[in-house]
């Protein structure tokens, strides 16, 4: 431009409702010190850009309600009081890209001032004394400039400042309480900087701040005690930063008003975000959106997400999830509407990927290792609008069969990129939606014939199996049953054939025979003797001995085992046993009685778990080796005999409960 200025005030001659003037001089010859650009009435903004004033004293462009100035790369070097005497109505002040010195006194005048920018200026220290009168200030921007630190309450006059502009400096530390009195601020950017300490209440004077930014600094540590002040804060960009977090920490437990949180791209020396601890969000009851992740090492604690219940958002990507119990993370968030698991490195989705009674509406999991699609998952997810399942290797299999007719027809859920959706295992059929899956019908047909005739087989087998190892008593629970329906009942009170069954090995017969036998029926005390039931003499001949056992101890009213070693390796007797002691369940009563010819270790009775039970919760005889003390033994083993006898009700039944267990 190299026109005269009074061409240009002629321009504006009746435009008394014009608005904005904006004049770029860029590849204008006027020199430097010329400052009567606009030496006329002027509108109320004004924008001069590409200019090259230099060092201006006063700038003659305004005589009307100018209050936005705009001085856009103008060349400016220095600017004092003087600068802006004809603009003392200003509220809007951008001395932008002008490597300019600032005077003490310079903004003294300009007291309605309201927004206040010097970006790309190349300012190193911040005056104080820049801001004294600005008292109605409330936006200012210092942006990418090379400020390295603050003076100790550089920004305390301003404490009408809701809006604070710090990001692309060269800030390193933040201390000296920067930020005092700035209590009406809301909005504070300090990101791409190069801090990596944050000096405890640095932010304590801040409690009405609804936005931080410190992305893109070096920051290593968060505390509680660093956060301070901060309760009304709702907004909290931390993105990439060098954090890194044990189990136990609860970094924004005074953040109670947080509503969103982005703390991707963590982690000094690649250890990543670390631990995210059971308690790490405690407090944040408000929080409806999450970003973290691009961390090498990322760890979920089962129960950390349990605090966000109001959580609808959650964005997580570039972590190693594979090891991950999905399902108990996710299991607190039954408000969340849009979950992003981003290059996780997962194999498969869990059937109950989210709790009952969702709300999830969008799920992306892109660039993940799945196969295949898990049907169950997604008919747990009854709100589901938008599935993106793109740069999986999906199988074109009969597995994903159902998925490529669901993605095809389903009218609720949009598949996205549907058909760019590749197969992995097949060259000739690169596309799912292309895949013939015709033959899968009759594959499913055999599965369910070969599922069928597998279980008939195998519950086959386990009744071969379960009649092999426990035949003869199912065999004699068949028989009670009979016996029951039959009317056949072995109440107390019942009249028996014999007063007890002897159950008892053939090798220990001799015994049988020369003591039990004549002291239990022809008593010497010539008491009224007992009539028992062995096996050589009573067992009815031509029946089968399963029959034979089972009418013996049925009509008998006690079994008597003669315990001995060899009667732990006879199967016969074993039988016996079993049998006896399943009356004991069906007829309520205590028919079992234990005598043992020898001591046997407790160790060689485990194999026995019915008899070894009965041993350590029921008294038994045992075969004295002294003469004298046998007359002892016959006596007990009578009375037991008799008492028994006497006895009746529950209590046998509800110890065998505990014995067969």
């Amino acid at each position: 431009m190299d026109k005269s200025p009074l061409t240009i005030c002629g321009l504006l001659k009746g435009m008394d409702q014009l608005q904005r003037v904006e004049v770029d001089l860029k590849g204008s010859k006027l020199p430097q010190t010329n400052s009567s650009l606009l030496d006329c009435t002027t509108p109320p903004m004004v924008v001069i850009m590409d200019a090259n004033l230099g060092n201006v004293a006063q700038l003659s462009i305004g005589r009307g309600n100018t209050s936005k100035l705009y001085l856009i790369n103008c060349g400016l070097k220095q600017i004092s009081r003087t600068t802006f005497d004809s603009f003392q109505g200003l509220e809007t002040l951008q001395i932008n890209q002008n490597k300019v010195a600032i005077q003490p006194d310079t903004f003294k005048d300009l007291t309605h001032l309201t927004f206040l920018s010097i970006d790309k200026a190349k300012i190193r220290d911040i005056d104080p004394n820049w801001f004294v009168t600005l008292k109605r200030l409330t936006r200012l921007s210092l942006l990418k400039n090379e400020i390295t630190e603050f003076t100790p309450k550089v920004f305390s006059a301003l404490t009408e400042l809701e809006q604070l502009y710090l990001q692309f400096n060269l800030l390193k530390y933040i201390t000296k309480k920067p930020f005092s009195k700035l209590r009406k601020l809301t909005k504070l950017n300090l990101s791409l900087n190069i801090i990596d300490f944050i000096e405890e209440g640095s932010f304590q004077d801040l409690t009405r701040l609804k936005y931080l930014d410190l992305s893109g600094n070096r920051i290593k540590r968060l505390t509680p005690l660093i956060l301070s002040g901060l309760m009304n804060l709702r907004k909290f960009v931390l993105y990439n930063n060098r954090l890194h977090f044990k189990s136990y920490e609860t970094p924004f437990i005074n953040l109670t008003s947080l509503e969103y949180l982005e703390m991707n791209y963590q982690g000094p020396g690649g250890q990543g975000i670390g631990n995210i601890g059971p308690h790490f969000f405690q407090g944040q009851r408000r929080l409806t959106s999450i970003a973290m992740g691009h961390s090498i090492m990322v760890n979920f604690h089962p129960d950390a997400f349990v605090p966000l219940v109001n959580l609808k958002y959650l964005y997580i990507a570039g972590v190693v999830m594979k090891t991950t119990n999905l399902s108990a993370v996710l299991s607190p968030l039954k408000r969340l509407k849009k979950l992003t698991l981003y290059r996780a490195d997962l194999d498969a989705l869990p059937a109950n990927l989210l709790p009952p009674n969702n709300t999830l509406e969008i799920l992306k999991v892109q660039s993940n290792h799945l196969h295949t699609v898990d049907k169950m998952m997604l008919d747990a997810l009854p709100r589901l609008r938008v599935l993106d399942i793109t740069e999986n290797p999906l199988t074109c299999t009969c597995e994903n069969a159902w998925f490529k007719t669901w993605a095809i027809h389903n009218l609720h859920t949009q598949v996205s990129y549907l058909y760019n959706l590749q197969c992995d295992n097949d060259r000739r059929s690169p596309y799912l939606w292309q895949f013939e899956d015709k033959a899968c019908s009759y594959e499913q047909v055999s599965l369910t014939l070969f599922i069928t005739c597998s279980v008939v087989d195998i519950l086959f087998v386990c009744v071969c199996l379960a009649w092999h190892a426990q035949g003869p008593a199912l065999r004699y629970l068949l028989l009670i049953l009979r016996a029951k329906v039959r009317g056949r009942k072995g109440a107390a009170g019942a009249k028996f054939q014999y007063d007890a069954f002897i159950s008892y090995s053939s090798k220990d017969e001799a015994w049988v025979m020369q003591q039990l036998v004549p002291n239990l029926e022809m008593p010497a005390s010539g008491a009224t003797g007992l009539r028992l039931c062995l096996h050589h003499r009573d067992f009815r001949p031509g029946s089968a001995v399963l029959e034979n056992i089972e009418a013996a101890i049925y009509s008998s009213r006690h079994t008597i085992c003669v315990v001995s070693r060899h009667f732990l390796r006879s199967e016969w007797c074993s039988v016996e046993f079993q049998l006896a002691s399943l009356r004991l369940l069906c007829d309520g009563s205590d028919v079992l009685l234990l005598v043992f010819l020898e001591e046997i270790p407790e160790h060689r009775l485990s194999p026995y778990t019915r008899l070894r039970k009965i041993v350590r919760k029921k008294t038994y005889l045992l075969w004295p080796e002294e003469p004298q003390e046998r007359d002892t033994f016959w006596v007990r083993l009578i009375d037991a005999l008799k008492d028994n006898e006497e006895e009746g009700g529950r209590g046998g039944e509800d110890e065998l409960a505990r014995l067969i267990g």
